[in-house]
């Protein structure tokens, strides 16, 4: 009977920890509609007055950007040479975090670590590349909420596969 409710247990716990992988999964795939960049308070009244801008965005949108607003930026107003060369280094973190949620939602945890892993490695090449060039943060924008959840969701992504391995090796002990 004991052994029943320890099976029964590690299922349960084997459950949660592929539910949580799911979740941080989703998380590193939302990130990429986040906010990566957000306006200063003085350059978002600013970018209220502005008629036009050359980007093929609203005004409005410009207050945040995501980095699928990036990519639209890049495609509308880029030079065609950084375009080739940044849109897919742009698009790197959206597509990684669905090959992590595919992989979690199939429940196969090495594969989980290895794309969460060159999710966060992607975002923090974006990361230092927008510092280098001055681009964030600067005068008119800080860092938004997306860098962080790519860093926070990719961690926990891996760490609860890791732990869904742990459970999986308990189970073949017993």
């Amino acid at each position: 009977m004991d052994e029943k409710s320890e099976m029964a247990g590690t299922a349960r716990a084997n459950t949660i920890v592929a539910a949580l992988t799911i979740v941080m999964a989703a998380l590193l795939v939302a990130a990429f509609f986040l906010p990566c960049a957000s306006a200063a308070a003085d350059y978002r009244a600013a970018l209220g007055e502005l008629s036009e801008n050359p980007f093929g965005l609203a005004n409005e949108e410009l207050a945040d950007i995501s980095l699928f607003e990036y990519v639209r930026i890049y495609l509308n107003a880029a030079p065609e040479s950084f375009a080739a060369l940044y849109v897919p280094a742009t698009v790197a973190p959206a597509v990684l975090g669905v090959l992590t949620l595919l992989f979690s939602a199939l429940r196969k945890p090495v594969p989980v670590i290895v794309f969460s892993v060159l999710a966060i490695a992607m975002s923090m090449l974006l990361t230092w590349d927008f510092e280098d060039c001055g681009v964030i943060p600067s005068s008119s924008y800080d860092w938004g909420e997306a860098r962080w959840v790519y860093l926070v969701a990719g961690i926990a992504a891996i760490a609860f596969a890791a732990w869904a391995i742990a459970l999986r090796r308990q189970v073949r002990k017993a």
